[in-house]
């Protein structure tokens, strides 16, 4: 086991917890697991609420009457959970004591053991110029120390096309896995990146990552702004009248991305790098939904 990774405090939270897939798919490779999923199964298993998208045939009119809720009938089939990490590695990515990239490796590590541990399949992919298979969803591979050495070897790239990677993993993986992409979202595409993981027919949830001096600058004076990615630096006097501004874009940001993600279908959790891993897994992620 890489313990450069996860301790062994972080190992303990694989057995605690499990994923929570909302809906089942046929997955990269049929399996084992008895899941209830929408439609297809032969056993009625459970209700959920109804969702747009949903097929009202499956609406049960009859708990409609006694309750006013439209409730779903989920029915029980032979299916395997495949989970997908999609990690951000542009270079804004490696920003922060500890960095964002560094906490996104983290959090992967531990869904992918988390799903491991059930029986099922976890596969890694990174967002640069092109969609890069870092870690394929095998069953011969899956054991957390091999994801732990594919996610060490990850480095920031000089470019990033977010939205054409988002296209190739719709083209790859579309319809057959639980999603979840961990990134910073700071570059303008990001709309077009939550709405091309949701069109790609995944179950798709976002971790964004953002480091406590991205949240809370603490910076005031002649300051020197450096893009990360390139595009140049910019000398700016930070008084409190240009922080307080800063901080005002920033939430109203942080509200859009959440309500689009929420338009889209997406589950949302921000995350802090400075949050230790065991709060985000068994209090942020618990709370969204995500993790039980």
């Amino acid at each position: 086991m890489d313990q450069q990774l996860l301790d062994k405090n972080d190992l303990q939270l694989i057995s605690r917890l499990s994923l929570v897939a909302k809906r089942r798919m046929a997955g990269l490779i049929t399996g084992e697991q008895h899941s209830p999923v929408q439609g297809g199964g032969i056993e009625f298993a459970d209700y959920r609420e109804y969702q747009p998208g949903d097929d009202i045939r499956r609406i049960d009119w009859s708990v409609f009457l006694r309750l006013h809720r439209l409730l779903v009938k989920v029915c029980a089939e032979e299916k395997e959970l495949t989970l997908m990490m999609l990690i951000d590695n542009s270079r804004s990515m490696r920003y922060g004591a500890p960095d964002k990239l560094w906490l996104s490796e983290r959090i992967a590590a531990i869904l992918a053991g988390i799903v491991f541990n059930d029986g099922n399949r976890a596969g890694i992919v990174t967002l640069g110029p092109n969609l890069t298979e870092i870690f394929h969803p095998e069953r011969s591979r899956a054991s957390l120390s091999a994801v732990s050495k594919a996610l060490l070897k990850i480095e920031p790239v000089e470019t990033c096309d977010p939205v054409f990677c988002i296209r190739q993993f719709a083209s790859r993986y579309g319809h057959k896995c639980l999603a979840v992409l961990c990134s910073d979202l700071l570059y303008p595409e990001w709309p077009q990146v939550i709405a091309g993981l949701a069109a790609s027919g995944c179950e798709g949830y976002l971790i964004q990552v953002l480091a406590p001096e991205e949240l809370e600058p603490a910076f005031m004076g002649e300051v020197t702004l450096v893009d990360l990615e390139g595009q140049g630096e910019i000398s700016l006097h930070a008084d409190l009248e240009a922080t307080q501004q800063y901080r005002r874009e920033l939430a109203s940001f942080l509200q859009a991305v959440r309500k689009t993600c929420h338009r889209n279908g997406l589950g949302h959790t921000l995350v802090k790098t400075d949050t230790p891993l065991a709060r985000i897994l068994q209090k942020d992620l618990r709370r969204e939904g995500i993790l039980c």
